[in-house]
């Protein structure tokens, strides 16, 4: 399966990824949350993926093609912790492990993982709006899948 490389994307749950209601990683006023797709100033769902050599960690910024930027980051890695964007401060940035689905799908779905610890990146199950993002335990359910989007830019 080929590497994730660094660049632009647009984050999608991947289970909406090809569905008129998908779901977009989002970073506004409320956080970070997931909207429809323009719902949002696009700026607002494009996220810089900067990947490690190795491919397995990255780092997940907004704005994407400024200096400094906020990542995605949470305070503890604990379970139920919500996902908020980080402080310009803080640095380092705080690191995801992707891991592509073992299911093989396209487009590929990845899960964003805390690294050395049995969390993910998910979808909150509470009714809230906007939807919140939160660490769960790992599982390999497309449900908590993501695809990341190349966004093409000039």
């Amino acid at each position: 399966m080929e590497t994730l490389k660094s660049g632009v994307y647009r984050i999608v749950s991947w289970s909406s990824a090809m569905s008129p209601e998908a779901r977009v990683l989002t970073a506004g006023e409320n956080g970070v949350t997931v909207a429809a797709p323009g719902a949002a100033p696009e700026r607002e769902q494009e996220f810089s993926v900067e990947v490690r050599e190795d491919g397995t960690l990255c780092a997940i910024q907004i704005p994407a093609r400024l200096f400094p930027s906020r990542s995605v980051s949470y305070k503890e890695a604990e379970m139920g912790e919500r996902v908020i964007l980080g402080p310009v401060s803080d640095f380092p940035t705080r690191e995801w492990k992707i891991e592509p689905a073992p299911q093989n799908p396209l487009p590929i779905p990845y899960f964003l993982r805390v690294p050395d610890r049995d969390l993910q990146l998910v979808i909150s199950p509470k009714a809230i709006f906007p939807p919140e993002l939160e660490l769960v335990p790992s599982d390999s359910d497309l449900q908590n899948a993501w695809a990341l989007l190349p966004v093409k830019t000039d």
